[in-house]
């Protein structure tokens, strides 16, 4: 097993993928295609046509907002593809439940 690589985005130095995938809301698969791709992060985080921006589109559930599915994914603390399966076949019941948890932890966080 190899050691976690170290990455500058936007300024900021991250070790590993998974910590730059968090901080810019995407999957760790988009940081790894950017790498392989660019060799670098910088169009990372940027929108088509150039425009930097957020990646992702906001997603709101029960009158919250976040600004990607992988954001609330990582709030309900599940993977973005499970997330995303609940929200195409339409689960508000696993949805509400996972943010129910969530938001159960973060009150005793708190």
């Amino acid at each position: 097993m190899s050691a976690p690589g170290v990455y500058i985005w936007r300024g900021r130095i991250y070790v590993g993928v998974r910590a730059v995938a968090q901080a810019a809301g995407v999957t760790e698969h988009t940081v790894s295609y950017h790498l392989n791709r660019h060799g670098n992060l910088d169009r990372l985080g940027v929108a088509s046509g150039g425009n930097k921006g957020a990646c992702g589109k906001p997603v709101e559930l029960f009158g919250r907002c976040w600004r990607s599915r992988t954001a609330l994914a990582d709030y309900v603390g599940r993977s973005d593809s499970r997330v995303s399966r609940w929200i195409r076949e339409g689960r508000s019941d696993l949805l509400l439940a996972a943010l129910m948890r969530a938001d159960a932890r973060q009150a005793v966080a708190a």
